[in-house]
């Protein structure tokens, strides 16, 4: 079944034993059980406005979102040519409790440089240079962040804020390993595996050649180093300009949806063994893209009675408001 949701279902997923999904109308997440129903809402505190890319519920109940600011920065004082007047974002990670209380708050205005943004015209008068678009949980228990605009992911200790490395980017730590490609830029999508390794959607627009894979880093957090284990390019060389999302299975596959493909491709969606079978392949009429797409046991208790609008199991004059 599927639901036109208009503004309000992006990023669509099971998310511990709910469903997370975003209004973008009116800027906060809805928390549903498996019913559909929604059960709470969620969004920044202190005037932060909260972003739609991501959020994670935690074992304890616990959930971690971020949004922006923005800020009125003398860029003359940091680089040449400057707008005294720029309007920069800068970007805050809160975890909350189940009842809602803050209890840690993280800050790029404390920890990053608007200068480690190699890319971007640090002139112009709008400068967004963090676009921040993953979270992630380390099995040691901090908060891994993937930056797009940074072309990197930074982990962040969970008790004193402060960071603990930096991998890619201009301010990369790491050695990269048996990767041809040197690393991963404009990136989406990181997942902490069983084995402690970690996938990331590699976009991949600046590399020499522009190059869209998922890949599989072992890292070495002592003697900082990325080995490459694993990586998989789509035999019809798609390049992604935006989005996308990896996904390993319990099976040991990798799900992956390639974002927004370029030259008027539709969406597409990808399952591969280990070994780079494909076993799955699904796609979607031109002019349909996808954020992210995850694979799930998840069963909706929603009947397939056709007409109950509202979901209670009768078909009667309650379903006619429900169109209005």
């Amino acid at each position: 079944w599927y639901v036109n949701s208009k503004n309000t279902g992006f990023d669509f997923k099971v998310n511990q034993n709910y469903l997370s999904f975003f209004n973008r109308e009116n800027n906060y997440w809805i928390i549903a059980n498996d019913s559909m129903q929604e059960i709470d809402t969620i969004r920044c505190n202190n005037n932060i406005t909260t972003d739609y890319h991501d959020i994670k519920i935690l074992d304890n109940g616990n959930y971690i979102v971020f949004g922006y600011d923005t800020r009125l920065i003398n860029m003359s004082l940091i680089v040449e040519g400057g707008d005294p007047y720029a309007l920069v974002d800068g970007l805050y990670l809160q975890e909350f409790d189940m009842d809602q209380n803050l209890v840690f708050e993280w800050t790029s205005w404390d920890h990053i440089n608007i200068t480690d943004n190699l890319l971007i015209d640090l002139t112009a008068p709008l400068i967004d240079f963090i676009h921040a678009n993953a979270i992630a949980i380390d099995h040691d228990n901090n908060i891994l962040l993937s930056f797009r605009s940074l072309n990197e992911i930074i982990k962040i200790d969970r008790t004193t804020g402060n960071i603990m490395w930096r991998l890619g980017g201009s301010k990369n730590e790491f050695n990269f390993i048996s990767d041809p490609l040197n690393g991963f830029n404009m990136q989406h999508n990181i997942q902490v595996l069983e084995n402690g390794n970690i996938t990331i959607f590699d976009n991949g627009l600046l590399h020499e050649t522009p190059t869209t894979r998922v890949v599989e880093y072992q890292l070495n957090e002592i003697d900082k180093t990325a080995l490459l284990v694993w990586d998989y390019e789509h035999p019809n060389q798609y390049k992604s300009i935006a989005m996308g999302s990896a996904q390993r299975l319990p099976n040991g596959n990798t799900l992956i949806n390639w974002g927004l493909i370029v030259n008027g491709q539709p969406a597409t969606i990808t399952e591969v063994t280990p070994d780079k079978n494909i076993v799955l392949e699904i796609h979607y009429p031109i002019g349909n893209n996808c954020y992210k797409v995850t694979k799930k046991d998840w069963d909706f208790s929603i009947n397939k009675i056709v007409g109950d609008l509202n979901l209670d199991d009768t078909i009667n004059i309650l379903d006619c408001v429900s169109l209005v």
